[in-house]
């Protein structure tokens, strides 16, 4: 009996529809199960930005610098405040919520190529069962479930020909997170294909513009609103949690000149009779110690090289590996300590020549930009430019472990590319959720390095097919494998 005759059996079918909301909801309780963990991004950062937008009448609180996270975040939890939910259930189920969203999309984009069948069902509880996925929003209290989901929302549409939506959706995702920039490159691809104007690409800095007003009602200084970004990338994307300078007034690092609460109003992070905002920075790691109700509470060893700040799941401690990279699975795990700015420099190079170089790909392929081909692009891009680039953080693969399911469903024969990609986030994720290396970091890179030759590769041959081989199903975008008819049987 072949694969296709037996998932289109009456049984499968019925199991289908009693396993498959049974797992949705089993999804859920294992969220549950894991808000109870706290972790010190937690402790030090969301949390704090919790309670001074508490402390500081909600809304109103927008208009100081207290987070070194964009501000679309901060609306949202802005509007938890209002709420009668325990903070510590009502910011992880913010994240969890997106978890959702990111299920949606996941499947819906499936849906385009199974429609009517339960494959894309199968896929969004796929994602939302992968480790990396429930483990970064349930237990470590991360949102970058919010950037991704809007950035499958901005792949969906472009699947469906809608441009303008799609440039909607990456100009909100690029407005919560400045990670969505590894989704951008793929725009570049679609206007040199015709696929995109102009005008429509005009949409992406008019959304993200949009998502500052709130904020600039409140009173937020314009500069200080259009620099996060800026100074994300010159700390390497780290820093406090609330934060003023020493005497209060100070902005979002210490000496800074921008606008900040009143001093000793009691927030959360404000200096308040005994207590500063103090940046014990050595010369060597760079770590922030901070002073609370007179006492001084110093990471000694456990700041984030380059640009501190408590790191460590349960206890403060930090085990990145390299000056040039978090724990990320990237090129940085075999490249000596010595030199930083040689390497860093020559990793930004790397990254940019991938992204040039298969934006020249696929403009001189004389193959449409089919669905395929745009679903394999958008894998590169998520893979190779974090790959590459220094300062990345472990979580900053999240779009690839996301992507990578979607790539499986598509292309079957792929179905090892999640689980390779899993393995090697998973072990990325384990110093600082665990406080120990449990395998070499080493290892999760040369995971990260064998997908992207296996994607890259897949791209090429997609783009410059054999001639006898032109009609296959990644050009004309018809599943005609065994296994493919068989998914859509489902």
């Amino acid at each position: 009996m072949s694969l296709k005759t037996t998932l289109s059996s009456p049984v499968v079918q019925i199991l289908a529809r009693i396993l498959l909301p049974i797992l949705f909801v089993l999804a859920l309780v294992l969220r549950v199960s894991l808000y109870h963990i706290e972790t010190s991004d937690y402790t030090f950062f969301v949390s704090q930005w919790y309670d001074y937008i508490q402390t500081h009448n909600g809304f109103a609180a927008l208009r100081y610098e207290f987070a070194n996270y964009n501000v679309p975040y901060l609306y949202l939890i802005a509007i938890l405040t209002y709420l009668p939910i325990p903070k510590l259930i009502a910011l992880k189920s913010l994240s969890v919520v997106f978890d959702l969203v990111l299920g949606l999309f996941t499947y819906l984009i499936i849906g385009i190529k199974y429609p009517r069948s339960y494959a894309a069902i199968i896929g969004a509880l796929v994602v939302l069962f992968a480790p990396t996925i429930f483990i970064n929003s349930a237990a470590w209290g991360q949102c970058d479930a919010i950037y991704t989901a809007f950035c499958l929302g901005s792949l969906y549409f472009l699947l469906k020909d809608r441009p303008a939506w799609a440039c909607v959706f990456f100009g909100l995702a690029f407005a919560f997170k400045l990670q969505a920039i590894f989704f951008a490159p793929i725009f570049l691809i679609v206007l040199l294909r015709k696929k995109v104007s102009l005008q429509h690409l005009v949409l992406i800095p008019a959304i993200f513009l949009l998502m500052l007003l709130p904020a600039l009602i409140a009173g937020r200084d314009v500069g200080s609103l259009l620099s996060i970004y800026g100074e994300q990338i010159t700390t390497g994307g780290v820093g406090g949690g609330v934060t003023t300078s020493f005497n209060g007034g100070g902005g979002r690092f210490a000496g800074g000149n921008r606008q900040g609460p009143p001093p000793n109003n009691g927030a959360p992070g404000a200096p308040n009779n005994g207590g500063q905002r103090a940046f014990n920075r050595g010369s060597n790691s760079n770590q922030d110690g901070i002073p609370s109700n007179g006492g001084q509470r110093a990471f000694n060893g456990g700041g984030r090289p380059n640009g501190g700040g408590p790191r460590g799941g349960m206890n403060g401690d930090n085990f990145s590996s390299s000056a040039l990279t978090y724990n990320a699975a990237s090129f940085y795990q075999w490249l000596p300590d010595n030199l930083p700015g040689f390497w860093k420099w020559i990793g930004i190079a790397l990254a940019g020549l991938s992204v040039g170089g298969v934006g020249l790909l696929v403009w001189k392929s004389e193959q449409p930009l089919t669905k395929a081909v745009l679903l394999k692009v958008a894998v590169t891009f998520a893979l190779v430019i974090p790959f590459f680039l220094p300062e990345m953080h472990e979580r900053y693969f999240y779009l690839a472990d996301v992507l990578s399911i979607v790539y499986a469903f598509y292309f079957p024969r792929y179905f090892y590319v999640p689980v390779i990609m899993q393995a090697s986030s998973l072990i990325a994720y384990a110093p600082y959720m665990l406080n120990a290396h449990v395998i070499n970091l080493g290892y999760a890179s040369f995971g990260a390095l064998l997908l992207n030759i296996i994607v890259i590769a897949d791209l090429v041959v997609t783009l410059y097919p054999r001639k006898k081989k032109a009609n296959r199903e990644v050009v004309a975008e018809t599943p005609t494998s065994e296994v493919s008819d068989a998914i859509s049987t489902l």
